[in-house]
């Protein structure tokens, strides 16, 4: 990569390897800058990193826009396996079957319908109906890498939580998994669409699953070693890549594993009673995972999807941008996209009873395109080499209106409808470990609370008279004095 930056040309300011270093550091804390005013704001910071990506090449020139495409696809594919490992270990997989139905359904219409609109809308302006496909699919679904996080923050119902999630990561595998077959016609082959997508499940579930449980009980080992996230890291990218070769999602795998190294000990206590084992045969293993784990995960994801979405925004050159029928184009598939949308939530809101009104409208704005839209523009580049600046213009400009729509709308959501207030109940205080002093004072008082009580309960408190007997034997005695 250093030496595609130092040798770039086409008015590209070279750069000597400390220059290099300082363009690093720039993009890091450029990438913090952008995730503050996230958390700050509720502004995504893709939007932020995709504008200072197009002010880098087209107004500063400190990198050329075709450096970065030959960069890109690289960082890209190891953004998104990090990405999606990491949104893997922040699933509840309980949560998620409890909503599988409903949320399948409505994530697989949403992408049909939207890949359908956005091919038509091709085809009626005079575009290769293939071409139009791999627009559809590319721009069909939404991104996990921006949904994840978002949703997050926004204080919905739990239904609505797992929809949003389920429906990023179904569609990253459609947009993965329709991009390849579409591609594969396009070049001859015939493809059967439900084997391969049935290949590309099972052996993405099978392979997560397996590794991520024998990866638990190696971590057991390998965690007294410093460099164990590392390795972790290695068997990310191996399992990636074995499954790609196997046929089968690598994007899907890298949720798996996620899913199943955060949820395993959880899924081991739900199989049990099934298999008849009891819990103590099974002490010797350990089904956790360290926090450290958690945190390198989320770290690295941060830094590999800044210079994704920076080197993203670097690929874009601006004459295709000043196009009218380009931008006329972009603004027309985003309107198909909201249509599309505005059907489905509503149809969604009308069936499911847990949506109300404002998960309903939070769902209508939260469909971001993002990294896999992205990484599949690249690989269609490589294939459509005389498309493949066009192609990237409209997935830059796609992505950008869409993150604007969903920062928007989700903004005054909150404002016009915030979420219920929950009365939060006082924690009780942890009382403070007693000294050696306080304890003896503490029992030579209670040895006197009990002395009292003892005492007291020795004294037989005095008979009380009967108001009926005492009146009969006066009675009595009256009786024998007239006598």
């Amino acid at each position: 990569m250093l030496n595609l930056l130092t040798a770039a040309g086409g008015g590209t300011a070279g750069l000597s390897p400390s220059a290099f270093l300082g363009f690093i550091a720039g993009i890091i804390l450029a990438g913090f800058v952008a995730d503050v005013i996230f958390r700050k704001f509720s502004i995504p910071s893709t939007l932020f990193l995709l504008l200072l990506g197009f002010l880098i090449t087209n107004v500063l020139h400190i990198v050329s826009p075709d450096v970065a495409l030959v960069v890109a696809p690289y960082f890209g594919t190891m953004a998104f396996a990090i990405i999606l490992f990491e949104g893997g270990l922040a699933l509840d997989i309980y949560a998620l079957v409890k909503k599988l139905g409903i949320a399948f359904v409505f994530s697989t219409v949403v992408f049909i319908l939207s890949t359908l609109a956005i091919m038509g809308l091709w085809v009626v302006y005079g575009g290769d109906p293939y071409v139009g496909a791999l627009m559809g699919v590319m721009l069909g679904g939404t991104s996990g890498a921006i949904v994840l996080p978002t949703i997050a923050k926004l204080h919905t119902s739990p239904e609505t939580s797992i929809i949003a999630k389920f429906e990023a990561v179904l569609a990253e595998i459609y947009i993965v998994v329709g991009a390849s077959v579409v591609l594969n016609m396009m070049q001859g082959g015939s493809v059967n669409v439900l084997q391969y997508l049935y290949n590309s499940i099972v052996n993405a579930t099978i392979i997560g699953i397996i590794v991520g449980f024998v990866w638990l009980q190696a971590i057991k080992v390998l965690i007294q070693n410093e460099v164990y996230y590392i390795l972790t890291l290695g068997m990310l990218f191996g399992v990636y890549w074995l499954v790609e070769l196997l046929g089968g999602s690598g994007p899907l795998a890298a949720i798996i594993l996620g899913m199943v190294i955060s949820n395993a000990e959880t899924i081991v206590d739900r199989i049990l009673p099934f298999l008849r084992i009891s819990r103590e045969k099974l002490d010797m293993l350990n089904f956790t995972l360290d926090e450290f784990t958690k945190q390198a995960s989320v770290e690295l994801s941060f830094v590999f999807s800044t210079f994704f979405f920076l080197i993203l925004g670097m690929t874009v050159k601006v004459n295709y941008l000043m196009d009218i029928s380009v931008l006329q184009g972009i603004f027309g598939i985003f309107l198909v996209l909201v249509l599309v949308r505005i059907v489905s939530t509503f149809v969604l809101y009308k069936v499911d009873k847990d949506i109300n009104f404002r998960d309903g409208l939070i769902l209508l704005f939260m469909m971001p395109r993002g990294l896999v839209s992205a990484i599949v523009a690249f690989s269609i580049g490589s294939v459509l080499t005389d498309k493949a600046q066009l192609i990237l213009a409209y997935a830059f400009g796609v992505i950008v209106v869409s993150v604007v729509w969903m920062t928007l709308g989700t903004f005054l959501t909150r404002i016009f409808f915030p979420p219920p207030k929950i009365e939060e109940v006082p924690a009780k205080k942890e009382s403070e470990p007693k000294g050696f002093w306080e304890k003896v004072i503490e029992t030579e008082r209670d040895i006197v609370e009990r002395t009292k009580r003892i005492v007291r309960g020795g004294r037989k408190p005095p008979k009380k008279k009967r108001k009926g007997k005492d009146r009969k034997r006066g009675n009595g005695n009256q009786k024998r004095d007239k006598r």
